[in-house]
């Protein structure tokens, strides 16, 4: 395939942590700069420095922040980004999707504009809302107001859109029933997951954070520095079986832990630090509430870590045995599966068959490859 010069829009500044909302964008530019492109990303001006080194060139955009934290802001940054495309560029990349036109002036077809949807924002939108108290007449009056403009600006954003790519299987049916989105124009795709060139090995992980050589560790990933409700829920389960594993660790990836026997804090949010801690432990623990796709869980698997998913947790791709699914939140039960797995290092050896091709369909060459051969040239 012929290189293509293409822009590709990130909600925000490189980072290196692989849950930040850009995390999937910089991914996806890295990997079309790897395959051969010409990519430049564009993001909004962040509020302080980036915390990562971009691969690839990029621009930042200046924004008026009319209303800081509104749904509809990222709207704003589709228009001001609609401005600054390069007036040669091959294909335009929106990952997320988001909120508002680009205004993009086709040229016999060209640029191709593709997209990434990760969630219906209108329902998103309905979710953070729900519960809540109705409030006033001005109150409602501004819901009502502020629903319509996502629901407006989602629509717009989508029909411009020549190809949208998901990775939920729930997906398609909620932009099709949502915005009627023709089904010829959906495609799954996995998002892309970024690993260091070089992860550590299990023992100089574990040199590198302190832990003996000798003991079970469990490691829980914290999507947010925030995410209370993650570590409570590992921390419960890991009590549960500690007396049964002397000397086993859980290390909190990503967040601080209560000072409790066993509980080793991580609070670095960067990837090398998470893949330090995957390739430390025998277990991966994904409890977080939040529903959808867990890039930890590539991550754990490169590692050759065995990955324990919560019910919120949802894979584009089928993993088959490579994973163990949690029937509930229930510590109970989450206990009783760690026990077992801890316990059995040869089913979790036998149990890691074919991980390395499963996270191989993940790396961000492999997505760059299907978004390019999918978005072909105007004469295709």
């Amino acid at each position: 395939m012929a290189p293509r010069t293409v822009d590709v829009l990130a909600p925000g500044p490189c980072s290196t942590d692989p849950y930040d909302p850009s995390a999937t964008a910089w991914a996806l530019a890295d990997g079309l700069r790897s395959v051969g492109h010409d990519v430049r990303v564009l993001h909004p001006a962040g509020t302080g420095p980036a915390p990562g080194a971009p691969s690839v060139r990029a621009e930042a955009i200046d924004l008026p922040r009319r209303r800081p934290g509104a749904a509809v802001e990222s709207a704003d940054f589709a228009a001001a980004a609609g401005r600054r495309l390069r007036a040669h560029a091959d294909l335009i990349v929106r990952d997320p999707i988001g909120l508002g036109r680009l205004g993009v002036a086709r040229r016999g077809g060209s640029p191709r504009v593709v997209g990434f949807a990760h969630a219906i924002e209108l329902a998103r939108w309905d979710a953070e809302r729900r519960g809540r108290a109705a409030g006033n007449v001005v109150g409602r009056w501004d819901a009502w107001r502020d629903r319509r403009a996502v629901r407006r600006l989602e629509a717009a954003a989508l029909s411009e859109t020549d190809r949208v790519y998901f990775d939920a299987p729930e997906l398609p049916h909620a932009l099709t029933t949502t915005y009627s989105v023709p089904a010829a124009r959906l495609a799954p795709a996995p998002p892309p997951v970024l690993s260091s060139a070089a992860p550590p090995g299990r023992d100089a992980a574990r040199d590198a954070l302190r832990l003996p050589l000798d003991v079970p560790v469990v490691v829980a990933p914290v999507p947010d520095a925030g995410a209370s409700v993650a570590v409570d829920r590992a921390v419960d389960a890991f009590r549960r079986i500690r007396p049964f594993f002397p000397g086993a660790r859980l290390l909190l990836a990503g967040g601080a832990g209560p000072n409790a026997p066993g509980v080793v804090g991580g609070a670095a949010r960067d990837r090398a630090s998470f893949e330090r801690g995957f390739a430390a432990a025998d277990v991966a623990l994904f409890v977080g509430p939040v529903a959808g796709f867990d890039p930890g869980v590539v991550l754990a698997l490169r590692a050759g870590c065995l990955p324990v998913l919560g019910p919120a947790v949802s894979l584009p791709l089928d993993p088959g045995p490579l994973v163990r699914r949690l029937p509930s939140d229930d510590a109970g039960e989450t206990a009783s599966v760690l026990a077992e797995l801890l316990a059995d290092p040869a089913g979790r050896r036998a149990g890691r068959e074919g991980a390395d091709g499963y996270a191989e369909r993940f790396r961000p060459e492999r997505v760059a490859e299907l978004v390019a051969a999918g978005a072909p040239d105007a004469s295709g």
